[in-house]
C-alpha cells in the first residue's frame, strides 16, 4: 500500500475539508473543495436496519450527520477510517453525543482485523456504509477489513434472488420460479436512488432473505463499483449472469469487477472462451426458452397476416444510438458494409478478427486502439450486418405480400412505401395474439448470434404459430429434424414460403410438434434447473421442485 500524508483544508464555503497526497504525486478529495457540509444529503436515502452499523471511512463526518441521529441506541457502532487522525475527529465531535457501544479503528491499530471481526461477530444484521472518497483512496485496507466479516449465509434452498428491472427475461424467470415451488426474491435495482442506497438496501436483502444464488440477466442490476461482487463474496453467496446479447460492450464497465463467485451462462456458445477468459469461475451454454403462460395456443387470436416478420429492421435509428457511444467517424460507414458483407457470407467468424483483418487488407488504420471504441465500433459492423440481412430476406418475399411488425418507419426507410407495415407490438401483452394469427412467420436472426436462437424459435409454436426458421447450428441440438422448418438460401425461403401458404394441414402437425418439444424442455423452469445444475452439485436444492 503506497504512503499518502492526510492535508486538512479550507473549502470555499469556509468549512474544512481534506485532501490525500500520494508518494507518487496523485491527490485525491476525501470532500467537495467547494461545499462539504452539505455531503450529508447524498446519504439520506439510506435506510438504518443493522444491529451492528460499520462506518467505513468516517472521513471529516459531514455524510454522517443525518445517519447517526437515526442509530437506534442498541446498535453497535464500528467507526472506521484509515487515517488516526480523523479517528480522533470522530470520536471527539460524535462520539460525546452516542449511547452506543462504539469501537474505534484505523490503520495505525494493532490488530485491526480481529478488532473489526470481534465487533461483527455477534450481529445478526451487520450493515456497512461506505464514504466512497474515503475507501477509494485507500480500498486495500478497508478491503482487508470486509472480508473479515464474513457472514455464514445459511442459505434457504429454495430462495434466490433476482435482479429486477423492466427487461423482459426479468419477469418471465420470476413467474416460472414460483411457478415451481421457489422463492424468487426481487430486488428492484431501478428504485435503488443512489450508490450508497443500492449497497444498503443490497446487503439488508441478502441477510434477511438468505438466497442461495443471485441471478441477474446481462448484468442488469450490478452497479459499477463493483459492491455487489463483494457482498456476494463476504456473504458467501454465488451469482450467476445469463448473457442474452453480446457480453462484449456489457461488460466494458463491469469485466474490473468479476471474480471468482460468479459463474455465467450465454445463449450463444461462441462467446463462451471470452467469458472464460473475463475471470467468470464457470462460463457455461444457455439457450433461450418462453414462458407457456404468455405463450399459449389457448389465447384468442384473429387473422393478422398471411406472411410477416414481427421485430425490429435495425435500421438507421438503431445504428445511430450505437454510433453515439464511440468516436464515430463518417468513413466507418464503407468500412461498415465491407465488414457486413464478410460476415454474412461466414457467420462464424469472430468480428473482432474479421475488422481488423479488413483494416488491414485495405490499408484502413482505425483512429483509436482503446476497447471501449473498438468494442462499439465491432458491435455497429454486426448490427450493420443484420439490417442488410433483414433487408435482403424481406425484399425477397415482397413477392408473396410479406408484412411486419415493429418500428413502421424504420422498415418503410429500409424496403420502400409497398411494404406493408404494423406498428410495434407489446411482448407480454399481444406477442401471442400476434404470432399466432399469422399464417407463416418469418424469422431472421440477429448476426450476434453465430450459431444460437433467438426467442421467435420457441414463443412462435408455443403460442400455436408456424414459423420458417433462418438455418442456426443450435437448431438441430434443441429440436428434431420433424419439429422445425427451415432455409438456407433466398431461394429456399420462397419455395418453402410458397409451400406452407397453402398447406394448413402441414403448418399445423409441424408446430404442434415443436410444442410438445418446448413444453418438454424449453421452458424458463428448465432453463432454471439448469442454472441450479450448474451452480450447485448438491441436489438438495432441487428436492421438491416440479420442474
Amino acid at each position: 500500500m503506497q504512503k499518502s500524508t492526510l492535508q486538512l483544508f479550507e473549502a470555499q464555503s469556509g468549512y474544512i475539508s481534506a485532501k490525500v497526497q500520494t508518494e507518487n504525486g496523485p491527490v485525491f478529495h476525501l470532500h467537495s473543495l467547494v461545499r462539504p457540509e452539505e455531503e450529508w444529503r447524498h446519504f439520506e436515502n439510506i435506510d438504518i436496519w443493522g444491529d451492528v452499523i460499520v462506518l467505513a471511512g468516517t472521513g471529516l463526518g459531514y455524510h454522517l450527520v443525518n445517519i447517526l441521529s437515526r442509530i437506534p441506541s442498541s446498535a453497535r457502532i464500528i467507526a472506521i477510517d484509515y487515517y488516526k487522525e480523523l479517528v480522533t475527529l470522530f470520536q471527539k465531535n460524535f462520539l460525546s453525543d452516542l449511547k452506543n457501544d462504539t469501537i474505534l479503528i484505523s490503520s495505525e491499530d494493532p490488530d485491526t482485523e480481529e478488532k473489526f471481526k470481534s465487533g461483527c461477530i455477534n450481529g445478526k444484521y451487520v450493515q456497512v456504509i461506505r464514504h466512497p472518497a474515503s475507501y477509494n483512496v485507500n480500498k486495500l485496507f478497508y478491503d482487508s477489513l470486509m472480508r473479515k466479516c464474513k457472514v455464514k449465509n445459511a442459505a434457504s434452498n429454495d430462495t434466490f434472488l433476482i435482479l429486477h428491472g423492466k427487461f423482459f427475461l426479468q419477469e418471465e424467470l420470476l413467474r416460472a420460479a414460483r411457478k415451481n415451488g421457489m422463492k424468487p426474491v426481487p430486488f428492484f435495482y431501478e428504485d435503488m436512488k443512489d450508490l450508497p442506497a443500492y449497497e444498503s438496501a443490497l446487503s439488508r436483502i441478502i441477510q434477511k432473505e438468505k438466497p442461495s444464488f443471485i441471478l441477474s440477466v446481462n448484468m442488469l442490476g450490478f452497479d459499477g463499483c463493483g459492491i455487489l461482487g463483494d457482498l456476494s463474496d463476504r456473504f458467501g453467496v454465488a451469482s450467476a449472469v445469463w448473457f442474452v446479447d453480446d457480453p462484449h460492450p456489457i461488460l466494458l464497465h463491469q469485466k474490473q469487477f468479476i471474480n471468482s463467485n460468479m459463474n455465467a451462462f450465454c445463449w450463444e456458445r461462441a462467446y463462451l472462451p471470452f467469458l472464460k477468459k473475463q475471470g467468470f469461475s464457470t462460463a457455461e451454454y444457455l439457450p433461450l426458452a418462453t414462458d407457456p403462460d404468455l405463450f399459449s395456443p389457448d389465447k384468442k387470436s384473429s387473422r393478422h397476416a398471411k406472411l410477416a416478420f414481427v421485430g425490429s429492421p435495425m435500421g438507421r435509428k438503431f445504428l445511430s444510438s450505437i454510433a453515439g457511444k464511440f468516436l464515430w467517424r463518417a468513413e466507418f460507414e464503407k468500412l461498415a458494409l465491407n465488414v457486413a458483407k464478410l460476415l454474412l457470407e461466414n457467420p462464424a467468424i469472430g468480428i473482432d478478427k474479421l475488422v481488423k483483418n479488413v483494416c488491414e487488407s485495405s490499408g484502413f488504420r482505425l483512429p483509436f486502439t482503446d476497447d471501449r471504441n473498438f468494442t462499439w465500433l465491432c458491435s455497429y459492423f454486426l448490427h450493420t450486418a443484420s439490417m442488410i440481412r433483414r433487408q435482403n430476406v424481406i425484399k425477397e418475399l415482397m413477392m408473396f405480400g410479406i408484412e411486419t411488425f415493429g418500428d413502421e418507419q424504420g422498415w418503410k426507410e429500409l424496403c420502400g412505401e409497398g411494404l406493408k407495415t404494423h406498428p410495434d407490438i407489446d411482448y407480454r401483452y399481444g406477442l401471442a395474439n400476434v404470432y399466432a394469427g399469422i399464417d407463416v412467420n418469418v424469422n431472421i436472426t440477429s448476426c450476434q448470434m453465430s450459431s444460437a436462437v433467438n426467442q421467435r424459435v420457441f414463443d412462435i409454436p408455443a403460442c400455436g404459430g408456424f414459423v420458417i426458421n433462418d438455418l442456426q447450428e443450435d437448431l438441430k441440438h434443441l429440436f428434431e429434424e420433424n419439429e422445425i422448418v427451415t432455409y438456407g438460401s433466398y431461394d429456399e425461403l420462397k419455395e418453402k414460403a410458397a409451400f406452407f401458404l397453402k398447406d394448413d394441414k402441414e403448418r399445423s402437425a409441424i408446430s404442434q410438434l415443436a410444442r410438445k418439444r418446448i413444453l418438454a424442455q424449453h421452458t424458463y423452469s428448465h432453463r432454471l434447473l439448469e442454472i441450479m445444475k450448474k451452480l450447485f452439485s448438491s441436489s438438495s436444492l432441487r428436492d421438491g421442485l416440479s420442474f
